[in-house]
């Protein structure tokens, strides 16, 4: 049975909306006050949460805000009066999924709400879909001992892309403005309609949201076929001018977020040789890597970067490294211990899946990549052209005491001239 939460400070409003859903197969539970209705709220407790817009105490837009910043799940829907459009429109801005016009009516009150929990089943069904299929491509990997934590934390690139889209829609109005549009439609003549100017405003910031997480989309999509133009440097003067990236980065950084962040000086005596790189999307990889380094680290923490130089069989390589100390993550480890950084199993199909596992992610507005999908658009880049990423976990026992650190190397072949 589907458990509503009903809070609202009209007793009669309060008592026709618990008939209509208690005779219609419903649990309810109601509030008349919202601030005793928080004190009991527990996240993902209920299967859909109905509230009233206009209260004392907490009004409803506060509420939502107090809900979403511990669940982002459970559907909220709001109850207004019939001139709240504006009002309706910045709500599910904020994170509400639904509005109900009052005075209420029975059968629209039944439809509203058996709409939203099914929206959010499908959501769910869609999400377990992916989960497995996660999961047995992991298994094919030999990576299942990595099963537990992959089926409880939402890491896949898929399932980032979806949360993505579907946060990015929400955010901007949703799909709400068709029906919005249907009621606040006024017919002058047989061509001509009024429309308030707050619906017009949302129409065009939903439909400029969804085009450009839609590009977005096609962008990743395309990473494998996408042509890259490498040109070939002198590497000394290639290292020097990314250096000299990296300090300015670094400097921006670092005065916005509390980090130590320290670019180690290149080599006085490099080889002469040459490197091929794309001037364009070199830049940006090396950038991406440093604001991620910054984001997914403690504050007060150190970043440390540096360039160096490996003759292997294979070839003459240059590396560029960037560490950083992993901050504390929401998974957990099967003996309980938070997990962090690059798990011990790394290998690039785990790279794919993201290093990072956060229920509620955290933005950098300096990022061209977001959403997770940073480290995944720089490791495609670099292999379009000709060059890799790796990444380790690891143990610094040079201090005081051990520290934990991830450390990101980006390798580059070169020629000796």
């Amino acid at each position: 049975m589907k458990r509503i939460l009903v809070i609202d400070d009209d007793e009669i409003s309060l008592a026709i909306v618990k008939k209509v859903l208690s005779e219609s197969g419903f649990e309810v539970e109601t509030f008349s006050s919202s601030a005793e209705a928080w004190e009991q709220y527990e996240p993902e407790a209920y299967d859909l949460i109905l509230s009233d817009y206009f209260m004392p105490e907490i009004n409803g837009d506060e509420l939502l805000k107090k809900v979403r910043k511990h669940d982002d799940v459970t559907p909220f829907v709001f109850l207004t009066s019939n001139t709240d459009v504006k009002i309706a429109i910045e709500l599910v801005k904020s994170g509400a999924d639904d509005h109900i016009v009052k005075p209420i009516v029975a059968e629209e009150l039944v439809f509203r709400v058996n709409k939203n929990l099914k929206e959010r089943e499908n959501l769910r069904m869609i999400e377990e879909a992916e989960k497995e299929k996660a999961l047995l491509d992991l298994e094919h990997q030999k990576l299942v001992n990595w099963r537990a934590l992959y089926a409880s934390k939402d890491i896949t690139q898929t399932e980032q892309m979806i949360a993505l889209l579907s946060r990015t829609i929400n955010q901007s109005g949703g799909f709400l403005w068709l029906e919005l549009l249907k009621s606040d439609l006024k017919e002058l003549d047989e061509k001509s309609f009024r429309i308030s100017k707050d619906l017009v405003d949302m129409i065009l910031s939903s439909a400029e949201s969804q085009k450009s997480i839609f590009d977005y989309i096609t962008f990743i999509s395309q990473l494998d076929d996408l042509v890259l133009h490498p040109e070939d440097y002198d590497i000394a003067r290639f290292v020097k001018e990314m250096n000299g990236l990296l300090k300015t980065e670094a400097g921006k950084l670092a005065s916005k977020y509390p980090r130590d962040i320290v670019v180690s000086p290149p080599s006085k005596h490099l080889p002469v040789g040459k490197v091929s790189v794309d001037p364009e999307y070199f830049p940006r990889i090396l950038r991406e890597l440093l604001i991620n380094a910054v984001k997914y680290s403690p504050e007060g923490s150190r970043i440390l970067t540096n360039f160096e130089l490996n003759t292997t069989e294979k070839g003459n390589n240059l590396d560029f490294t960037i560490r950083n100390t992993p901050k504390e993550i929401s998974a957990k480890a099967r003996d309980g211990s938070p997990i962090r950084g690059v798990p011990y199993d790394y290998s690039e199909l785990v790279f794919d899946l993201f290093y990072t596992i956060e229920s509620f992610p955290v933005y950098l507005e300096e990022e061209e990549w977001s959403d997770g999908t940073g480290l995944y658009v720089a490791r495609k880049l670099l292999r379009n052209q000709n060059s890799w990423i790796k990444a380790v976990n690891g143990i610094d026992y040079t201090g005081s005491s051990p520290e934990s650190f991830v450390r990101f190397t980006i390798t580059l072949p070169f020629t000796v001239t």
